[in-house]
Formats: structure tokens, sequence, C-alpha cells
């Protein structure tokens, strides 16, 4: 599971660095990138949800 988070927001983390670059010109970025920043917090945590409940996770 460790490796599914990790893989999750290298995902994320170049998503956000090629949107950057290609949207950079776009009259609504900020907007563009609030979501994507916003749905890639999402996803970790959902993941991370997900890690604790399997009772692998020692922070609560």
């Amino acid at each position: 599971m460790k490796k599914l988070i990790i893989i999750n927001a290298i995902i994320w983390a170049t998503v956000i660095l090629v949107s950057a670059i290609l949207f950079k010109d776009s009259d609504n970025w900020d907007v563009f990138f609030i979501l994507i920043i916003s749905l890639s917090t999402i996803t970790n945590g959902l993941l991370n949800r997900q890690f604790c409940k399997q009772k692998q996770c020692k922070i609560k």
C-alpha cells in the first residue's frame, strides 16, 4: 500500500507540472490548478485513510 501512495503522489506531481507547462497561457489557469491540487489532495487522503484502516498506520 505504501508503494501505491508513493506512485499516486508521483503521478499527481507529474500531472501538475505538465499542466503548468501546457496551461500557463490559459485565462482560467488559477481555477484549473486549484481543482487539480484539490483532487490530488482528496485522492491522497483517501488512500492514506485506507492505508490506516488496514492497521498498517501507527498514527491515528
